[in-house]
């Protein structure tokens, strides 16, 4: 069986991960957070960067810090068919995602259906589906630093000549077992406000204060990273070079042959934005029902994922969702699925992907 992932393992994790056992420094304490803290400064350009136990930490700490700029915040157009910690991040700080339904071209949100002005209550949060970027500085000539960036997907892709999660007022990144790099769960949110990043950096740690152990000024919680979690990261930040190249070239091949058989659809990037690589989404025009296309690809050894579906699905979002605004989003969930995208995968195994894909839609 092709699996949909597998992280690039290189031995240095493994090394530094035995370094960080024998140090006996397994919390959130320990040489590793600080070194993996400033590699991905260094590589993304970014002063204030804080390493967390998820992606989805990340992402409300992201929310957080849109609040605490906009301490009455009420809305946040959020794009309709993204993966659930979007929408759950904004209702842990009791605010309505209002969904904004789905481009057919990029599988973001449809940038004609945002309203041309936001409230004083209002902001948006831009996800990076699949790691197709949004270019935040366009979007922030019309709505100013009122925009947060769910990265978790989209880390290493670019806008312009600036690393997608750099431009907003904050951003969350994942590194989940299947995400570009891993320390098996884990995140980080970055942050261009000094004042917000210090709030982050207390709200992270149970709400303690500044230089004030053990005493807590606010509501926090428990966010952090461990040091073992942080020596995974850093044997593969030092190789990520070697992995952006290879998710490039399997993407190359992907797109290459894909477009090439009748009724399949791509991704179309934005201009002036570089697609992350994350995971490769495909597209079947005349196909409907994802169990059906699940059903051949195993058949062929070959793992898929859905796409994920509108905000309506959820039981406990059904009372934010517009369903009837949310076409784009219904027609990508039913016609849309991931095929394997990590970065050891094989040519042999590439090909056999795409013919199998070319097979079920002839």
């Amino acid at each position: 069986m092709i699996p949909i992932y597998k992280p690039y393992l290189p031995k240095k994790s493994l090394k530094y991960a035995h370094e960080a056992l024998d140090s006996t420094w397994l919390s959130s304490k320990g040489k590793f957070i600080n070194l993996a803290t400033e590699k991905l400064k260094e590589i993304l350009q970014v002063k204030n960067l804080l390493l967390v136990n998820n992606g989805t930490s990340a992402t409300h700490l992201s929310v957080m810090a849109l609040k605490y700029k906009i301490p009455n915040l009420k809305r946040v157009y959020v794009p309709n068919n993204v993966y659930v910690a979007a929408w759950n991040s904004l209702l842990y700080e009791n605010i309505e995602p209002y969904p904004v339904d789905t481009s057919e071209k990029t599988w973001n949100f449809d940038l004609k259906l945002l309203p041309k002005r936001i409230g004083e209550e209002e902001a948006i949060m831009v996800v990076h589906n699949l790691g197709n970027i949004v270019d935040i500085p366009e979007l922030k000539d019309i709505y100013g630093d009122k925009i947060i960036e769910d990265n978790c997907e989209g880390f290493m892709g670019k806008y312009g000549k600036k690393y997608s999660g750099t431009e907003s007022l904050a951003s969350s990144i994942s590194f989940f077992g299947n995400k570009i790099i891993t320390s098996g769960e884990g995140g980080a949110v970055i942050v261009k406000n000094s004042d917000i990043y210090d709030f982050l950096v207390s709200s992270n740690s149970q709400g303690m204060k500044k230089n004030a152990r053990y005493v807590h000024d606010k509501l926090g919680y428990n966010y952090r990273m461990t040091n073992i979690q942080a020596a995974i990261l850093l044997g593969q930040i030092e190789v990520l070079s070697t992995i952006v190249e290879k998710k490039q070239n399997l993407f190359n091949f992907y797109r290459e042959n894909l477009l090439k058989i009748d009724n399949v659809e791509l991704q179309e990037p934005a201009p002036n934005t570089t697609h992350s690589n994350w995971m490769m989404g495909v597209k079947i025009k005349n196909k409907t029902n994802f169990y059906e296309t699940r059903d051949h690809m195993l058949k062929n050894n070959i793992d898929i994922r859905p796409m994920f579906y509108p905000m309506s699905s959820h039981k406990h979002l059904k009372k934010y969702a517009r369903q009837k605004e949310e076409k784009g989003a219904q027609r990508l969930s039913e016609q849309c699925f991931m095929i394997p995208s990590y970065p050891d995968l094989t040519k042999g195994e590439a090909k056999h992907i795409v013919k199998t894909i070319g097979t079920y839609c002839g």
